[in-house]
């Protein structure tokens, strides 16, 4: 499977046996974690899928999914009712990878979805819990865009309520310490999994959305192509293909499994991100602009700005004047590119058993800007030369 691109330890995640029930399996991150499922054939957890408004076809889910239920994140206990919770069977973790990802979205849809569907969930795990009599671990999405316009080093803990945050990133970050207030007073086990950026599959580069870099970066045929990028010196790309991110997330199961989730209790965060291995955007752009494919794009000039300009272009922007949902987007994605830090990720190493994801820059590069791989030019026998005498 994917963990090719992952350090030591070597071999599948150790999921076998799991029963997890999941909401946000059709999104982004809920796709990486089906496909990651998918490559582990039968060695793979048994999923139940929390669906919206209808159940989804048997080949669109995959054959992870043993079973759809249908919920509704933003209302208590998910919208299940008690049949619904009596048919779910053993569910050994939930998982809550819904999410509003829209950076233009209303404040309201926000904290809808972001923050009570994070708390909603929690509950809802420590009501299967009490039926089944034991605790039923809890794993949530955040983003590690909580972290605002943080430079430098950001640590796998709760971060400070000064930091300027736009409203998608304070109804995550007001989610995080929802959660984690409730584990440390109840003790219950619950892992807050920060997402970095995230891009399409690593082999068929499918995708749902497509990621911050895209949008910067425009295509030549498009008129509106961004000539210059603000950017502090050393910034860097933090994203990950969504297949990856579903594979980290099961190693934190099965490595949880292992000693009941003792390091859960109470909570803990973790930064699913290529922290350190993320590439600066200046290498990224110059290598784009290398390749012969890369030559379909607009490649922007980098100006050097300090955080202070990125927020006031990103925040002020966006809140004194109308723009269309494309053109909101493409200003806050700006953030997520822009800046020079590191997520770190020890804790996430030591939750995994010492695994962390890592991916060659130009894997990354194709899969973001659709990219087909070169094919290797095959050998030709060489001529008699005798033919032009």
């Amino acid at each position: 499977m994917s963990g090719a691109y992952g350090t030591a330890p070597a071999g599948p995640p150790d999921v076998r046996g799991l029963r997890l029930l999941v909401a946000g399996a059709t999104g982004q991150v809920g796709r990486g974690l089906l496909e990651a499922c998918g490559a582990l054939g039968e060695d793979a957890p048994a999923i139940v899928a929390l669906v919206r408004r209808r159940p989804r076809a048997a080949h669109i889910m995959g054959p992870a999914v043993a079973r759809q239920v249908v919920g509704e994140v933003t209302e208590p206990g998910w919208g299940l009712t008690e049949a619904d919770l009596d048919g779910l069977g053993d569910i050994d973790a939930v998982l809550n990878l819904a999410g509003a990802t829209d950076w233009t979205a209303s404040h309201a849809l926000l904290d809808k979805v972001n923050l009570l569907g994070a708390v909603h969930g929690l509950e809802l795990a420590r009501a299967l819990g009490a039926r089944l009599g034991r605790p039923v671990p809890y794993l949530s999405a955040s983003s590690v865009f909580v972290a605002g316009l943080t430079d430098g080093s950001v640590a796998e803990d709760l971060l400070s309520p000064g930091t300027d945050r736009t409203p998608y990133e304070l109804s995550k970050w007001t989610s995080e310490q929802a959660l984690i207030s409730r584990a440390r007073r109840t003790g219950h086990p619950v892992a807050v999994a920060r997402v970095g950026g995230v891009i399409g599959n690593s082999l068929t580069a499918s995708t749902t959305r497509r990621s911050s870099l895209y949008q910067l970066v425009s295509r030549r045929e498009e008129g509106s192509a961004l000539r210059v990028l603000p950017a502090q010196r050393g910034a860097r790309v933090d994203t990950l293909p969504r297949d990856l991110i579903g594979e980290s997330l099961l190693r934190m199961l099965g490595h949880g499994r292992g000693d009941g989730f003792a390091r859960w209790r109470s909570g803990v965060i973790v930064q699913v991100a290529a922290g350190e291995r993320a590439p600066t955007l200046a290498a990224l752009l110059a290598h784009l602009d290398g390749l012969t494919a890369g030559s379909r794009y607009h490649i922007p000039r980098l100006v050097p700005a300090s955080r202070g300009v990125l927020q006031t272009v990103t925040r002020a922007g966006t809140r004194y004047v109308r723009w269309s949902r494309q053109a909101g987007n493409r200003l806050h994605g700006l953030r997520y590119v822009a800046v020079n830090r590191v997520f770190e990720r020890g804790r996430f190493a030591s939750l995994t058993g010492g695994w962390l994801p890592a991916v060659p820059l130009e894997t990354t590069l194709r899969i973001t800007f659709d990219l087909a791989e070169e094919r290797p030019v095959a050998p030709t026998a060489e001529l008699p030369l005798g033919r032009f005498r």
